[in-house]
């Protein structure tokens, strides 16, 4: 008989609303300071969406890819804490990211698990290149530390930079990025070190347990100081965080309070470090400039992968609200011609960047440092580029198929109006067995979505989240095997074949670009799902029936 499986203190979203009480960060919002960050109206839509993580991993339907059993210590924890070993673990964390992106449209607490794995690969690294088992062993240990008290973590990655022409230690201001000012300093009988500096773009910042401090960019040996990777608890002295409003909570807009960004959003913050203390245990790495390529190349890498999970996720909610607006305004969607073509594009954008996020899981593999699995570079940034830059034509969809109406209503207040109500409600109605507040209700959620303030950060935060375009098509170009496909050609061109008509055994030269790149191919084993490896598991459909999730 299997022995019982140990399972770490999972939170409810209720147990993780009451565990922020036991910070006392310092926080600003809207120019004022906050005294309690889990009671502050301005962070409830953030609260909220990383809650239901907590929840979804509770339900026994959906705790099989909300959950995972971690190799290094047995025990059962949330999928967003656990280290990837195997493509099933890949496949199961992006169906993950998009079951709660589905709800909440951004769920935030994937960043934790991006930035953990990529944490893990560079601790390895560092371990092989000096002979020991040091950040390791540190790295498990905080890991466990994360799992078993289920933490959500914020990614303290991008610096503020400065002027961008001037790497990090030629900066005027050296706090344009977070660096060390002092070594094995001593605070209250514990050694660590100081750091100062300032993060921008921290998502969910003021209402995460703590912040992963990490590099941005690869460093030079000059950039020595600015090479620093650590956790720092939330309320950490010398931490001052400047956030945004997560969504539009209790804010009436025009056309009547948010349907969707009231409940569900996301804040970024601005994390502004003074001299703050980072015991050696909570320390990655302090100086390893020569690594800081690796871990940033492994989280972006992490990160694109899960972003294709969130915005497949959103684009369900696109797909579901389009429908239900055809329908109100008296069509079926697969009976016009034109509406059926906008849907299936609509419907084509979010599986093709999706189908790249599952092929860049199945053709995962573990870190040559340790069995970390890292999703295929090349489909991860396709994935990423793709959403990033059709998120556009996915509002334009939704647009299209919904009408002028969702932006051209009358404010919600003339639906209680008794000179305007009752005429509205009969002149708005469109198909007959759907009742006008049901067309109106659907037509704000869709502004919502892709019209008002929260279209646009879905916009900006797709196509800059992550990195930019650039930096995307700059890695695929970067993997992508082009000099296999040179081969490809030169062979059926019989360029490169001796004389006597075998093919020429000279070397590959080095210095020729377009062959630099090459793989063997994709069609054995290596990097792909062996036999007997797990993967996606199935989850019921709302009504019980076996099926995939969407």
């Amino acid at each position: 008989m299997n022995a019982p499986l140990s399972t770490a203190a999972l939170m409810s979203g209720q147990d993780f609303r009451e565990s922020l009480r036991r910070y006392r960060p310092t926080v600003y919002v809207d120019g004022r300071k906050v005294d309690s960050v889990a009671d502050e109206r301005a962070f409830q839509p953030g609260i909220n969406a990383i809650a239901l993580t907590y929840d979804h991993a509770l339900k026994a339907q959906y705790a099989p890819i909300m959950t995972a059993v971690q190799r290094t210590s047995g025990k059962q924890v949330n999928r967003f804490s656990h280290i990837n070993t195997s493509s099933g673990d890949l496949l199961n964390k992006l169906e993950a990211v998009r079951l709660v992106c589905q709800e909440t449209g951004c769920a935030q607490r994937y960043l934790t698990h991006d930035a953990l794995n990529a944490i893990a690969q560079v601790s390895a690294r560092i371990d092989d290149a000096h002979g020991t088992r040091e950040h390791t062993a540190r790295f498990t240990e905080y890991l466990h530390r994360v799992q078993d008290q289920d933490l959500t973590l914020g990614v303290a990655m991008t610096d503020a930079k400065g002027d961008r022409s001037k790497r990090p230690h030629e900066q005027a201001n050296a706090d344009s990025y977070v660096h060390i000012v002092e070594r094995n300093a001593l605070n209250n009988g514990v050694r660590g070190i100081v750091i100062s500096g300032t993060k921008a773009i921290v998502t969910g910042a003021p209402y995460v347990h703590e912040l992963l401090v990490m590099p941005c960019r690869n460093m030079g040996q000059e950039d020595a100081d600015f090479a620093v990777c650590c956790a720092v608890p939330l309320d950490a002295p010398g931490l001052t965080i400047v956030a945004r409003p997560a969504g539009r909570p209790g804010e009436k807009l025009e056309h009547g309070e948010a349907l969707f960004s009231r409940k569900y959003g996301q804040s970024t913050a601005v994390c502004i470090f003074d001299r703050v203390f980072v015991p050696w245990d909570r320390v990655f790495y302090a100086g390893e400039w020569e690594h800081s390529s690796h871990l940033t190349y492994s989280y972006a890498t992490h990160h694109r992968h899960s972003c294709i999970g969130a915005r497949a996720g959103f684009g369900d909610l696109l797909i579901g609200a389009g429908a239900l607006m055809c329908e109100a305004n008296g069509f079926d969607p697969g009976r016009e011609t034109h509406l059926r073509e906008q849907m299936v594009e609509l419907i084509t954008i979010t599986e093709s960047f999706f189908a790249c996020g599952v092929a860049a899981s199945v053709y995962a593999k573990a870190d040559e440092h340790c069995d970390v699995f890292m999703p295929e570079p090349v489909f991860s940034n396709i994935g990423k580029l793709l959403l990033a830059t059709r998120i556009y034509d996915m509002h334009r969809i939704a647009h299209y198929v919904s009408g002028g109406l969702i932006v051209a209503l009358p404010g919600p207040d003339e639906d209680h109006n008794p000179a305007t109500a009752a005429r509205l409600a009969d002149v708005l109605r469109a198909n007959p067995d759907v009742p006008y507040e049901q067309r109106i209700e659907t037509a704000r959620f869709i502004e919502d979505l892709t019209a008002g303030y929260q279209g646009g950060w879905y916009s900006t935060i797709s196509l800059h989240g992550g990195g930019s375009p650039a930096a995307m098509k700059q890695e695929i170009y970067r993997n992508y095997p082009v000099g296999s496909k040179v081969e490809l050609v030169e062979r059926i061109l019989e360029r490169g074949i001796s004389g006597d008509g075998s093919p020429a055994a000279a070397p590959h030269d080095p210095k020729r670009p377009i062959t630099r790149n090459r793989q063997p191919g994709k069609c054995c084993d290596t990097g792909c799902t062996t036999p007997g490896q797990p993967v996606m598991v199935d989850l019921p459909l709302p009504h019980g029936d076996a099926g995939r999730s969407r």
